[in-house]
């Protein structure tokens, strides 16, 4: 069953289109959906190529979660992808609703997502509906006067931790600055990503951070990184 994303430039976000709920939801895979307004360097487009739900049942704890893969088949960089999937029992009731994000998709790039249910009853977890909406440009990625002085991962067994330093290399105070970093398997599909940021980081001094991405059981298959530096929130 195949998705289509629907995004708007502007900084803003509109709801998606082929979700579960959409009627005109297809499997064909060209039905990927881009906005006429792109910027000068490209449109992303963003596709719910699949989706299904996963019930994975431990010795102690019952794992319930949508896994989907994700596309960009655009040229252009996404902003911000939400996903969201909405729990329901046996009779067809709402149980309540869990988000998945991602801060950018390159474009080529495939993303092995994961919403999981977050509630005390995964046993009742019978259907879901799944949706989401993305921001179409990625504001303002690596700007003038932050400079990525280095960064490395290292893999445990609970969590891949990114270390490296950013430099203010300009003379004025940047209010904000955010390290985010990009997990992907041996195979280049991303995995996940997370964040950590900083205040008022002062012209000339170099920030030393610490990003830390918990795969739960897709940990050990973290093998490479990317890190993205931001000024925006």
């Amino acid at each position: 069953m195949a998705s289509t994303l629907a995004g708007c430039t502007g900084g803003g976000s509109e709801e998606a289109e082929g979700g579960t709920r959409d009627s005109n939801s297809s499997s064909d895979s060209n039905n990927s959906t881009t906005n006429d307004e792109g910027t000068d360097e490209g449109t992303s487009a963003i596709e719910i190529v699949d989706h299904e739900l996963i019930v994975d049942e431990g010795d102690y704890i019952t794992d319930v979660y949508v896994e989907a893969l994700i596309e960009n088949t655009g040229d252009a960089p996404s902003g911000n992808i939400e996903l969201q999937a909405d729990w329901y029992n046996a009779d067809g009731n709402y149980l309540d609703n869990d988000i998945g994000w991602l801060i950018s998709l390159a474009p080529g790039e495939s993303w092995e997502a994961r919403v999981y249910y977050l509630g005390s009853n995964p046993e009742e977890v019978e259907d879901y509906e799944f949706e989401g909406e993305f921001d179409e440009e990625l504001t303002n990625p690596n700007p003038d006067g932050l400079e990525l002085l280095g960064s490395e991962m290292e893999v445990g067994e609970d969590e891949a931790v990114v270390t490296g330093e950013i430099e203010n290399t300009s003379d004025e105070t940047e209010d904000y600055v955010a390290a985010v970093a990009k997990i992907y398997d041996e195979e280049g599909v991303v995995l996940g990503d997370n964040y950590t940021n900083v205040t008022e980081l002062r012209g000339g001094e170099t920030w030393s951070f610490e990003v830390s991405w918990r795969g739960r059981d897709r940990t050990d298959r973290a093998a490479t990184h990317e890190l993205l530096v931001s000024n925006t929130t």
